[in-house]
């Protein structure tokens, strides 16, 4: 046991480089500051962020006039949320969060819109930031719109949806919907549809003329199943829908499409977190093409990996050598990931032989060694819940690490191994590392937020 706790040292090293600080700090005047981030994209933009209300010029806003945003709680208690003030207007809220995890906070919009035009808000909250567009309207373009919905009260005419949406994964540009309008009255308008399956879809802008018009709506938010919605609109009095057709998507587990990004914390620290993401270059070796992750620590960016997926199968490409604190670098490849087939699955990776030195010998003894890695897929498409947030679909595999001093003939398992709960369109959303030797070196990896592409 005492070699095999050397040999794996290096490896626990390497995992916890993994994980750093962050300082955090609290609003002043608060006697029981609570704690947390903003739920942010790549771009800085607030993730699931949904704008409500008309914005003219020189008309004062009023409680219609709002815009949601997502923070991910790690303390309980006071919080304000606020924007900076751009064109003369604003966003704030105040509250108590009396849950940790994911919470969606109410910003009331406050003064009147200057001139017309977009406009870009910083919204923060504790130690972190992200960014929301608001649109103003002309003041004087007749007020607000008069108009009815073609189809009401039955099919929105046409009531027709544009690009592909897929269960638990977030909607972008190509993402939207159109419907046709009679207006009676030029002036602004705003559509806002309530959440159906966490999508949300919405519009605004001006009619220049009377008559018939299309209205295009952008969608926002995560499926969060597949199938068929009713998605209602209403303008007005008048109320028509249109169907919403979700996909269960490509079932990727561990999605590797560029500028995806997943944020982590472990063992529940507020201020231990990392971030990783998919860069657009790739990785060649061994006749393939792999994706590449990096991450960033806090401390710098460095690579995470290289990644492929073929079929069911999905390869991570590594320095083995490396990882398992041998003599020698050597790279290879090893499936840690199974999406068609059964739990209660087990596989074995190739085999890698190389040397390792004792250190902890006099003299030093430097010894083959042959390793490899085990999988064993212990749930198949369950539901997990992490950081107050549940995940569908999916798999829990149990890696374990094996090592042979005879080339193969026996093995012996390592005292550690790690749980990795991946979940589908999402990633890795949890990872549980134990080591059983007694060295106190276990640790938990959980996702806050992720924004796959």
């Amino acid at each position: 046991m005492k070699a095999q706790k050397s040999l794996f040292w290096l490896l626990l090293l390497t995992a916890f480089i993994m994980a750093c600080k962050k300082e955090y700090s609290y609003e002043k005047g608060k006697l029981n500051p609570s704690a947390g981030s903003l739920q942010s994209g790549t771009t800085g933009d607030c993730l699931g962020s949904v704008v409500q209300g008309i914005y003219k010029v020189d008309t004062t806003l009023t409680d219609s006039n709002y815009v949601d945003v997502k923070v991910d709680v790690t303390t309980v208690g006071d919080y304000r949320v606020s924007t900076d003030t751009i064109n003369g207007f604003y966003f704030s809220a105040t509250g108590v969060f009396t849950a940790t995890g994911e919470n969606t906070v109410r910003l009331q919009g406050n003064g009147r819109p200057q001139t017309v035009g977009t406009n870009i808000f910083t919204v923060t909250y504790d130690s972190t930031q992200c960014t929301f567009s608001v649109t103003a309207l002309p003041g004087a373009s007749g007020g607000t719109a008069v108009y009815t919905l073609q189809g009401a009260p039955n099919n929105c005419n046409p009531g027709t949806t544009q690009g592909t949406y897929a269960a638990g994964i977030a909607t972008n540009s190509s993402n939207t919907a159109t419907v046709n309008v009679d207006v009676a009255t030029v002036g602004t308008y705003a559509i806002v549809t309530t959440a159906v399956n966490g999508v949300t879809f919405t519009a605004s802008g001006t009619f220049s003329g009377p008559g018939p018009q299309a209205i295009v709506l952008n969608a926002s938010g995560i499926p969060t199943a597949d199938g068929s919605f009713t998605i209602p609109v209403t303008v007005g009095t008048t109320t028509c829908s249109f169907t919403l057709t979700v996909v269960a998507g490509a079932g990727d587990y561990f999605p590797r499409t560029t500028n995806s990004n997943w944020s982590y914390k472990f063992d529940n620290d507020p201020m231990d977190t990392l971030f990783q993401n998919v860069i657009s270059q790739t990785q060649s070796a061994l006749g393939n093409t792999y994706n590449v992750f990096m991450y960033n620590d806090g401390s710098g960016v460095d690579t995470l990996g290289y990644f492929r997926k073929a079929s069911g199968d999905y390869y991570q490409y590594m320095d083995v050598g490396s990882f398992f604190g041998l003599d020698n670098e050597m790279w290879g490849e090893y499936i840690f990931l199974k999406d068609d087939v059964g739990a209660g699955t087990s596989w074995t990776s190739s085999v890698f032989t190389n040397t390792y030195t004792d250190t902890t010998t006099t003299p030093h003894t430097t010894v083959p060694i042959t390793v490899r890695f085990k999988e064993t897929i212990q749930q198949k498409d369950v539901t997990v819940t992490v950081q107050g947030k549940t995940y569908q679909n999916t798999i829990v595999v149990l890696e374990e690490y094996e090592a042979s001093s005879n080339g193969g003939t026996t093995w012996s398992l390592l005292p550690f191994n790690s749980t990795n709960y991946y979940a589908r369109n999402v990633g890795l959303i949890k990872l549980d590392f134990v080591d059983s030797s007694g060295s106190g070196t276990s640790y938990l990896q959980e996702i806050t937020r992720s924004e796959v592409f």
